[in-house]
C-alpha cells in the first residue's frame, strides 16, 4: 500500500539517525517512524536488518527509500505484522545485495554475515523478528537489532545462543 505522507516523514528523520548501524528499534528516533499502519518501533525490524546489511557491505543505505520500497512490496496486510519473511531476499536484491535463502542452520552458522527471520517465542503466535548478524574476527556472531529495547549489538559465541533450534523461519546468507 502507498503511504504518501510517510516518505516525507522518513526524509525528515533520516539526518538524525544514529550511525553507522541501527539497533533498538523501539528506542529514540527509530521508535515513531511510520511503517505501514504501524511504526518501526513495533514492526520495523525487516527494514533495519536490510539497512544494517548494506552498512556492513559498505553500501550507502537510504532508510527512507528502504522503508518506502518495503511498505510497497513486502508487507501484508499493511505492515500490521511487519515484513513478510520470504520477501527479504527480493528486497536485498533490489538494493544490490546478493543473497541465498536457506533453512539450513549449518549454512547460516558458516556464513560471514546474513539475515535471519525467527519466531521470538512460540512459533506463529509469539511474533517474529529479523536480525542482521556478522561474524567477528574471533568467529563470534555479532547481532544487530537483536532486542528492540537495546541500542547496541549483542554478541553470541554460537548461532544456537542467538536462535533456538525450532524458531528459525528463514535465513539469508549474504557472504
Amino acid at each position: 500500500m502507498f503511504y504518501p505522507t510517510h516518505f516525507k516523514k522518513h526524509k525528515a528523520i533520516a539526518p538524525t539517525l544514529p550511525a553507522p548501524y541501527l539497533n533498538g528499534q523501539d528506542r529514540g528516533v527509530l521508535r515513531n517512524i511510520p511503517y505501514g499502519l504501524r511504526d518501526v518501533g513495533n514492526v520495523g525490524c525487516g527494514p533495519l536488518a536490510l539497512y544494517n546489511a548494506m552498512v556492513y557491505l559498505g553500501k550507502k543505505p537510504d532508510l527512507p527509500r528502504i522503508l518506502r520500497y518495503m511498505e510497497l512490496t513486502s508487507t501484508f496486510p499493511f505492515a500490521l505484522f511487519g515484513t513478510f519473511p520470504y520477501s527479504m531476499g527480493y528486497c536485498l536484491r533490489h538494493f544490490g545485495v546478493k543473497n541465498k535463502m536457506t533453512w539450513s542452520r549449518k549454512k547460516l552458522a558458516k556464513a560471514e554475515c546474513g539475515i535471519i527471520a525467527f519466531w521470538t517465542k512460540r512459533p506463529i503466535f509469539g511474533g517474529g523478528h529479523f536480525v542482521f548478524y556478522a561474524r567477528d574476527e574471533y568467529g563470534r556472531y555479532r547481532c544487530y537489532n537483536r532486542y528492540s529495547n537495546i541500542d547496541t549489538p549483542v554478541t553470541y559465541d554460537t548461532l544456537d545462543e542467538l536462535l533456538k533450534p525450532w524458531h528459525l523461519i528463514v535465513g539469508y546468507v549474504i557472504r
